[in-house]
């Protein structure tokens, strides 16, 4: 996988949420001007709200998987390493490996912690989408250039 792609998949995420908030907005500036346009669907207003307010830390959880998963492939591919180390361990490894500053390792500690939190419960510093995007594509960007 090229550095370009890693890259294009992350982004393409973020641009799907962006897109998804948009689209959520029209709808309930449309619903508040024709409530009815609902009909009999099986969810309220409410729920399209939510759904609005609730699309980054969706979108966070979706960068952080497609994120682990090029890193497992890296891991694997690139370092031809079998194993399969917690998440946390795997980040430490391959920053040590490729001689990362403590400054990007620590940033994406930070998206993993907050993003435990959004999906577990608990407390981390919150994070946007797009601080989230550029900690990770950051720390992508410190890694072979191709592998596979």
């Amino acid at each position: 996988m090229s550095r370009k792609d890693r890259f294009t998949i992350i982004s393409s995420l973020e641009q799907m949420c962006y897109a998804g908030k948009a689209a959520t907005s029209y709808y309930l500036k449309v619903c508040g001007e024709n409530p009815n346009i609902i009909g009999k669907a099986s969810f309220r207003i409410r729920d399209i709200r939510d759904c609005n307010q609730d699309l980054e830390s969706t979108y966070i959880v979706r960068i952080f998987a497609q994120f682990e998963g090029q890193l497992r492939d890296c891991w694997e591919n690139h370092f031809n390493r079998p194993t399969k180390p917690l998440m946390q361990v795997l980040v430490g490894s391959l920053a040590s490996r490729c001689h990362m500053q403590y400054g990007v390792l620590n940033n994406v500690h930070a998206v993993r912690e907050y993003r435990n939190s959004l999906v577990h419960g608990g407390t981390a510093t919150p994070l946007t989408l797009a601080e989230s995007r550029g900690y990770l594509c950051k720390f992508l960007a410190e890694l072979p250039g191709t592998w596979q």
